[in-house]
């Protein structure tokens, strides 16, 4: 990992640019954390004896805190992966490691839910600079036993961030989006991503033939054209950056008329879905996590190094055979240009 500390940066001369709307209003974040192995009422108490609120349980597998300061906290067990399991045929090779499986839904959940699929925490949007907070909660997650991406080879738990953009003009968007396309390898080895979850179909990359429309310095769209060029090459929310959000967001109507089964929720934000869940990790946290998003915007908000690192990262997609450890080190100089 980089050798700096998040909070530095926060109170760094970055902050204005990177913490702040173009209107002066605190930009903010949401945080979804996949892990296991504590219930989602456990869980609820220990987020709630951090912000308060009051617990209400949905029905069994989701719990809501309800009426805190920044706004209600999710607690959930993914049932959409047992769909997915259902939809390849999966239930009879599963009931070999689980033992039989009846056709009662809350039987099956029962028995895979501590084996393969994860509760999930969904924060409100909070302000980016109180991210520490979401810190807090994560080490007192730990301490009662949630286990996250590298306890098991199963676990492929991931954390999304939910970033607010400085603004919704098409050129700030489309320049941090630029930036996470350009860096996105060396993200991937400074995040140390597990092997599991990069062969999940969860966080595909782009296209490559996307890619180097995106990064072309002639690629100016306006919004209806991003839309249209992102559901073409894109008709899928399982992408490391998934800009559907935003897209939907922009024009609802038009982004469910092509993807009617995608479960999208309209809002102005980049939903970041690389990050592993490394939550039973003493040395991990959002933060560390976060940081390497930090570096992508402080790329956009240098515009002589984006510039050269565009127009170098267009070269190299443009050959046949793309050296991804060699473009990790140009951006490892890159980066530590940035920061110098």
């Amino acid at each position: 990992m980089l050798n700096f500390e998040y909070t530095n940066i926060i109170d760094s001369k970055y902050r204005p640019k990177l913490f702040y709307k173009k209107n002066k209003s605190d930009r903010r974040v949401g945080v979804e954390i996949e892990y296991s192995n504590l219930p989602l009422l456990n869980s609820a108490a220990v987020v709630s004896s951090l912000f308060g609120g009051n617990i209400v349980e949905v029905n069994k597998y989701k719990v809501v805190l309800k009426k805190t300061k920044y706004g209600d906290f999710t607690f959930e067990l993914d049932a959409m992966f047992l769909q997915k399991i259902e939809s390849k045929g999966l239930f009879t090779k599963l009931s070999s490691v689980i033992g039989t499986i009846s056709s009662d839904i809350n039987d099956l959940l029962e028995k895979t839910s501590k084996k393969f699929i994860p509760f999930e925490i969904s924060s409100p949007p909070i302000p980016i600079s109180k991210l520490p907070l979401l810190d807090n909660m994560i080490d007192k997650l730990r301490l009662q036993g949630a286990l996250g991406t590298t306890y098991s080879f199963q676990y492929a738990f991931g954390v999304h961030f939910n970033i607010e953009p400085p603004s919704d003009e098409m050129g700030d968007i489309l320049k941090i989006f630029k930036s996470f396309l350009i860096l996105q390898k060396w993200i991937e080895v400074q995040s140390e991503l597990d092997i599991a979850r990069k062969m999940s179909p969860f966080i595909n990359d782009f296209p490559k033939e996307y890619i180097r429309l995106v990064v072309n310095k002639e690629y100016n769209p306006d919004k209806e054209h991003f839309i249209e060029d992102y559901l073409f090459y894109n008709p899928t929310r399982n992408r490391v950056l998934d800009m559907l959000p935003m897209l939907a967001h922009w024009d609802e109507k038009r982004v469910r008329k092509q993807l009617p089964d995608e479960k999208i929720n309209p809002r102005p934000t980049y939903h970041y879905r690389l990050p592993n869940s490394k939550i039973d990790l003493f040395r991990w946290n959002l933060s560390v996590e976060f940081q390497l998003w930090v570096i992508v915007e402080l790329l956009a908000n240098n515009e002589k190094l984006f510039e050269e690192m565009s127009e170098k990262f267009f070269k190299k997609i443009e050959k046949a055979i793309f050296s991804k450890d060699e473009w990790v080190e140009e951006c490892q100089k890159c980066v530590l240009e940035l920061l110098s």
